[in-house]
């Protein structure tokens, strides 16, 4: 934001010199970036009069004049612009001057002519962008005076960052009221006085309100008979400082009051309103606007200012050609409007349009300053453009702002400060920001901020005005003396961190993802459910919400091996997202994902490939260290994975998730060429109902463990997993039952496969006898052939 010190001083009283100035603008909040003296590169820089004129004896194009600078000086001056004559009043540049990029004025030779100045462009003194010839000044320009002076170059401008939540600073009054309530100055408000002609502005034009959600108060004037031409020099000069262009007299006074007073606003042409009609509604879906910076945008939805015939503006951002004000203009309608800034944020991204109302409406402007905004305006058009303003205003109302009444503790603001202020300096700082007080007790007050004040609406707001108005600096630092305890950790971000903790234990490598994903992703992994989709997303591959974490670590192992990287052991820990009736469902997820082979090593030189079975380890290790135990697998029928190459994770009938190798298919759409890729996916959510609160810790047994090694021939469709749970409990010496191998081809039946089992077997209270470890092997024999028709494998 552009503050030009020149144009504040007409709102508050400034004494201080630019470094106070800065420093208090830095201490209450408004941050200064930049400061820029104008001027400051036009020393030696005065008004002259072409008093000779004449051709330069050695050049066809280079003219030889003598100019009047003032104090009886007369300079001889070699010029190469072609647009000065005789008596004319130019800006002359006198040795010792030192212009914009450093370049020194010294005397010359030019074609062997001496030459003691320069007449000066706008380019060469940095004030414009017209370079093809000499400035050209009124006759009435005085000889020898400063051209800063004359022009009014000798203002400074601060370049301020200002917050999101203070957009009433976006304006010379906002900063004004934050200078008068730091010094404790009155603000000088602009006096509007004008005259109303007997025409009412109903009989000329109308206002009509569709879309009462997206604007909550619209006011039109309508100014007649104006004539449209040049800006004063004083309203120039003040769209200058602003960085803008002077356009016309009715342009600049829009822009000048938007500065003003933070209040953005439009003039029509009325007479090109169709029917004098003005309707605030939703764009049709395919109608188009020429927009003020000449490009045709098609529109569907957007809050937009229309006639009965077309769109003339897109509401709040920028009006459009077909209503502009131009030099015939005669009669003006003025148009001042509170848009709701959620709109106008939403539409400038869509349409990719941001201008200076934009960036002041999507921010929040004052609604109640809306009467005082378009009668500084309707008034400075009917002096400088010669208007009439028709009698009245219309004004539609929708919906007034919500007030606060924020209560206020003496007694906890000052704990919170860390020093004593008294009621007298709390008050005072509190009315000099301009908030209502009303006290309830010697300690208790009620704040009432006024509308330009959104920001403010709870107790820790009005102390933070206390503080940054009574200094930072003003506040002793005081060590505070209080007790320590440490800090413990939220349970669910615990159980978060101890898993991602375990998952980088057993070996594999965390990623961290977006939780948006492209909404193709409903059709690669054949999602039937409904999927939480974003509004306005940022691009097409972040338009949903994740409901798993399988596709992210897809896409992580086709971005790596697409670069060469083929030992790829993957996990993440994070949300997915599904709909319900209030926001989302959000659960935790583990996902694991393998793909390639281990890094060859010495000891390694050919590394088998990951596998089923490589992931089958990854997850049976996790499940050990998250204390699950009592869990099944059961092959899985999901698509997304290679049928037989798949199983879910069961306790009792709640699946807790699911692993195996992807579908080809799957693979084919996420174009993943070269290597197969393993996926587990688990429901951390539903872990953490069968997770054991404690590890219980046993002492060594003392007693061996004996080993027996069983080869078992069965039907390839017996699930060998859920067989082995239930053999380690057809005896209580058995420990633990180990696959170590599984084979399938000659000599076995093509339907048929052999499971190698190693057998752990101990009794914790005595060494085992060759009857009891018979007996086990018996019994485990015999549930096999019983329940799962298998049999011993014979060599």
């Amino acid at each position: 934001m552009l503050i030009s010190l020149d144009w504040l001083k007409q709102y508050v009283d400034i004494k201080e010199d630019l470094k106070e100035l800065d420093n208090a603008l830095t201490m209450i909040g408004q941050e200064v970036e930049a400061i820029e003296i104008q001027g400051k590169d036009l020393d030696n820089v005065v008004i002259g009069h072409i008093i000779e004129y004449g051709k330069h004896p050695n050049s066809d194009k280079l003219t030889l004049v003598k100019v009047d600078v003032g104090n009886e000086e007369i300079l001889q001056i070699v010029c190469g612009a072609p647009n000065h004559k005789l008596g004319d009043k130019v800006v002359v540049a006198k040795i010792g001057a030192v212009l914009p990029g450093d370049f020194k004025i010294k005397k010359s030779k030019i074609r062997d002519v001496e030459s003691y100045g320069m007449l000066c462009s706008q380019v060469e003194l940095g004030i414009g962008e017209d370079g093809d010839g000499i400035i050209i000044l009124p006759e009435d320009a005085p000889i020898g005076e400063e051209y800063r002076k004359y022009m009014g170059l000798d203002d400074v401008i601060f370049e301020l960052e200002i917050t999101p939540n203070r957009p009433d600073c976006l304006s010379h009054i906002g900063i004004a009221r934050e200078i008068a309530a730091y010094y404790g100055r009155k603000v000088k408000y602009p006096s509007v006085t004008y005259t109303e002609a007997i025409e009412a502005t109903t009989t000329v034009a109308k206002v009509t309100i569709e879309d009462k959600e997206r604007c909550k108060r619209y006011m039109g004037r309508v100014i007649k008979n104006v004539t449209v031409e040049e800006s004063p020099e004083w309203l120039k000069k003040r769209v200058r400082a602003m960085g803008l262009k002077p356009i016309n007299n009715i342009v600049d006074i829009t822009n000048f009051v938007m500065f003003e007073y933070n209040q953005p606003m439009h003039a029509f042409d009325l007479d090109k309103v169709a029917n004098g009609s003005i309707t605030v509604r939703a764009a049709k879906e395919g109608e188009k606007i020429v927009a003020l910076d000449g490009v045709e945008r098609e529109l569907n939805g957007e809050l937009v200012i229309a006639d009965d015939e077309k769109v003339t503006a897109i509401a709040g951002i920028i009006g459009g050609i077909g209503t502009e004000i131009t030099s015939e203009t005669k009669n003006v309608f003025l148009e001042v409007a509170y848009f709701t800034p959620e709109n106008i944020r939403k539409t400038g991204r869509k349409l990719g349009i941001s201008t200076d109302s934009s960036y002041r409406n999507e921010r929040g402007t004052d609604i109640e300053n809306i009467p005082d905004s378009s009668e500084r305006a309707a008034a400075l058009i009917a002096e400088i453009a010669g208007g009439e303003i028709l009698d009245g205003a219309i004004d539609r109302y929708v919906e007034k702002p919500q007030k606060y009444e924020i209560p206020l503790s003496l007694q906890k603001l000052n704990k919170f400060i860390g020093k004593e202020l008294s009621p007298e300096v709390v008050g005072k700082i509190l009315s000099n920001l301009g908030l209502g007080i009303k006290t309830l007790s010697q300690d208790t007050l009620v704040i009432t901020p006024p509308t330009y004040r959104g920001d403010l609406t709870r107790t820790a707001d009005i102390y933070e005005e206390v503080i940054r108005m009574y200094g930072f600096e003003n506040i002793e630092a005081v060590m505070p003396i209080e007790n320590i305890q440490a800090g413990k950790k939220a349970p669910n971000i615990d159980l978060i961190d101890n898993t991602k903790e375990i998952l980088r234990e057993i070996g594999l490598q965390e990623v961290i993802n977006y939780s948006f994903i492209p909404k193709n992703v409903v059709d690669i992994l054949n999602i039937k459910d409904r999927v939480i989709e974003i509004k306005n997303p940022l691009s097409e591959d972040m338009s949903i919400l994740r409901p798993t974490l399988m596709w992210s670590l897809l896409a992580n192992i086709r971005d790596n091996i697409n670069r060469n990287q083929f030992n790829l052991r993957l996990c993440e820990v994070s949300r997915v997202f599904t709909p319900a009736e209030e926001l989302a469902d959000e659960d935790l997820r583990i996902c694991i994902g393998l793909s390639g082979r281990p890094e060859r090593t010495l000891w390694n030189p050919k590394p088998e490939a990951y596998d089923f079975y490589t992931l089958k380890g990854y997850v049976e290790k996790l499940m050990e260290y998250l204390g699950i135990a009592r869990y099944k697998l059961e092959r899985s029928s999901n698509c997304n994975f290679h049928p037989g190459r798949s199983a879910e994770i069961k306790i009792g009938n709640d699946t807790i998730g699911i692993f195996g190798e992807i579908h080809p298919d799957v693979q084919e759409k996420m174009e993943i060429k070269r290597e197969r890729v393993y996926i587990a996916e688990l429901d951390l959510t539903k872990c953490t109902k069968y997770m054991k609160g404690q590890a219980k810790y046993e002492k060594i047994v003392k007693y061996p463990e004996v080993t027996r090694d069983l080869a078992i021939v069965l039907s390839k469709d017996v699930l060998v997993g859920n067989m082995v749970e239930n053999l380690k409990r057809v005896s209580p010496i058995i420990e633990n039952i180990n696959i170590f191998d599984v084979y399938e081809g000659e000599r076995i039946d093509a339907d048929k496969k052999s499971v190698a089992l190693s057998i752990i077997l101990r009794n914790k209270e005595k060494t085992l006898d060759e009857k009891e470890i018979s007996t086990a092997i018996e019994k485990i024999l015999t549930t096999i052939s019983k329940d799962y028709n298998g049999e011993i494998r014979q060599a």
